[in-house]
């Protein structure tokens, strides 16, 4: 049994609960649910991947084996969850990686796009308001604009992945037509969508704050490396499901640095040499967030110290300290949550500040702006 609700697009089946033997018929009446078709499909590990490298990866997957569609977030106005920009890769049997809402419209935009898989036309779509779907209202009020591509080309969207597999930012360009290119094309009705790589955190330390932070870092999905001096903390480490374990050994011979621009480093050490020697590394590195555990009067002693054997002023401010959002947290799973948000914050002030003059505009949700249409010809950051 099922119904259509009116000028909405997909059927919603209804499921009725079965009556126990003690239950009259009146006492439970058929719930209705709105259910896809290809729910039982999902693949729950996939499904709320958002980072570009990942649904591309998943994208590049299942059309080795079949067809599928890349759902594109192409304009958005009021409170919208994702930013233009935003990716869903959505497989012929209706599997789905990469969400453009809270839940409210996903399964409808994948339902559209195993229609534009069988028929082989690229469908634009528009949900909330000025939508014809007045069954799929966004509590958010806003509106949200998508561009659903069934034979994307591969090779821009695969040199699109590995770049930022490489850790190098990204653009493509998404044509009035519907065809993408590699790079900010300035062609008339144009969209360029620009991809930044993922956050890295690198932590060097010791003790309950060490493993906290790069506990909840990477439940977080953030990729995580973990520097500890002891072999033990080490051991502990991987059995929370810490994957990146570096044990040091001495100050006078650390890791070789391996830092980008997307790499946050925190030192959560309580020793003096290897404060020095750690942070002096680190200063000399890209990172675009360095932060190190402590009151203010240590983070004052640890700058002078640092000062006093060549840094400059200027560079010991790259030091934040004390760390967290939150001050004075003083147990470590709090100290977690604090530091990790700034350094969440920091990212995505990154990510949303130009770095290329090709940008005509940035309207990633940014402070002051009013309803984030994408503008022709506009180039919007993504993380």
């Amino acid at each position: 049994m099922s119904r259509v609700f009116p000028r909405s697009p997909q059927r919603w089946p209804m499921r009725c609960l079965p009556l126990r033997s003690n239950e009259s018929a009146t006492c439970r009446c058929p719930i209705m649910f709105r259910v896809s078709t290809a729910d039982h499909r999902l693949t729950r590990s996939t499904m709320y991947l958002e980072h570009a490298q990942d649904v591309l990866g998943q994208w590049l997957d299942w059309r080795s084996k079949s067809k599928a569609a890349l759902v594109i977030v192409t304009a958005t106005a009021g409170g919208a969850v994702r930013m233009p920009g935003a990716l869903m890769a959505v497989s012929a049997s209706g599997d789905r990686c990469g969400y453009i809402s809270g839940g409210c419209i996903d399964a409808d935009v994948a339902h559209h796009a195993r229609q534009a898989l069988s028929t082989g036309r690229i469908k634009r779509l528009r949900y909330g308001k000025g939508s014809p779907f007045i069954d799929l209202p966004l509590p958010c009020g806003g509106a949200i604009d998508v561009c659903v591509l069934p034979n994307a080309q591969a090779s821009v969207l695969r040199a699109c992945h590995d770049q930022l597999a490489s850790r190098q930012p990204v653009t493509i360009t998404l044509s009035d037509s519907g065809s993408l290119g590699l790079g900010h094309l300035p062609t008339p009705g144009a969209l360029s969508f620009q991809y930044m790589p993922k956050l890295r955190l690198r932590i060097a330390g010791r003790g309950a704050d060490s493993l906290a932070l790069s506990r909840l870092a990477t439940a977080s999905g953030i990729h995580t490396e973990l520097q500890l001096r002891d072999a033990a903390e080490a051991q502990d480490a991987h059995r929370l499901g810490i994957g990146h374990v570096t044990l040091l050994t001495v100050p006078s011979a650390l890791p070789k640095l391996d830092d980008d621009p997307w790499t946050a480093f925190l030192l959560a050490f309580h020793d003096v040499d290897w404060e020095e020697t750690l942070l002096a590394q680190v200063l000399k590195g890209p990172a675009f967030y360095i932060g190190a555990i402590g009151s203010q009067a240590t983070h004052a002693r640890r700058c002078e110290r640092l000062q006093s054997i060549g840094f400059t002023e200027r560079e010991t401010h790259r030091i934040r300290g004390p760390v967290g959002l939150i001050p004075s947290m003083r147990d470590a799973s709090s100290l977690a949550v604090s530091v990790l948000a700034e350094i969440v914050e920091a990212y995505q002030r990154k990510v949303r500040s130009p770095l290329s003059s090709t940008a005509l505009a940035l309207l990633a949700d940014m402070p002051n702006v009013p309803d984030t249409h994408l503008l022709q010809s506009s180039s919007c950051t993504n993380a």
